[in-house]
Formats: C-alpha cells, sequence, structure tokens
C-alpha cells in the first residue's frame, strides 16, 4: 500500500462513521488533488467508500459547486484496518496528517 492510500484510509479510520469532503481530506493529509482524487476513485471502485453529492439546495445557498462526501462502508472499514496494520508490520509505515491540519 502506498503513502499517500495509507495516510488517506487512516483519516477515514479515525472516524469511521463520519463523512469528509474532497478539500477537507486535502487539508487533513496534506495531499495534493492529482493524487487525492485518484485514490478515493480507486477506494471507491474497490467498495471500501461509498459517495453522496452534497443537497443541491445546500450549495445554492453557498454559492459553491457541490461537494462529495465519501463514507468508509463497513466492509471497507474491515479492509482498510488490514491493509493498514500489514502495510505498517511489512514497511514500518506510519502516516501522518499534515502539520496544522
Amino acid at each position: 500500500m502506498t503513502r499517500p492510500t495509507l495516510s488517506l484510509i487512516e483519516v477515514f479510520l479515525a472516524e469511521p462513521e463520519r463523512e469528509f469532503y474532497g478539500l477537507e481530506l486535502r487539508e487533513v493529509t496534506g495531499l495534493p488533488n492529482g493524487t487525492l482524487y485518484p485514490r478515493l476513485a480507486q477506494l471507491e471502485a474497490w467498495g471500501w467508500l461509498e459517495s453522496r453529492r452534497e443537497d443541491t439546495d445546500s450549495d445554492v445557498r453557498a454559492g459553491r459547486p457541490p461537494r462529495r462526501y465519501y463514507r468508509l462502508t463497513q466492509e471497507g472499514a474491515v479492509a482498510a484496518r488490514e491493509q493498514a496494520e500489514r502495510a505498517r508490520r511489512s514497511h514500518g509505515l506510519r502516516a501522518r496528517p499534515a502539520q496544522g491540519a
């Protein structure tokens, strides 16, 4: 497992019931958009994450494009924990959120 992917799944594992949106994940992990969004798409394709678009009424009031929220699935939580632990044991990897996040 790559460091960017490990960093991302550890954010979800820290608060498994919470939904996160892209900008928020970028700020916490420090991953650039070109790394973050392909990883999110990959994790969603694996069934580890599910996503939903923000309610359009909220978008209009906020004056911004709709957010896409991502949430860890139950199956994803199990798989992510196993893979994160395996990555730490085999490579000594330990993801750390970006400073100040």
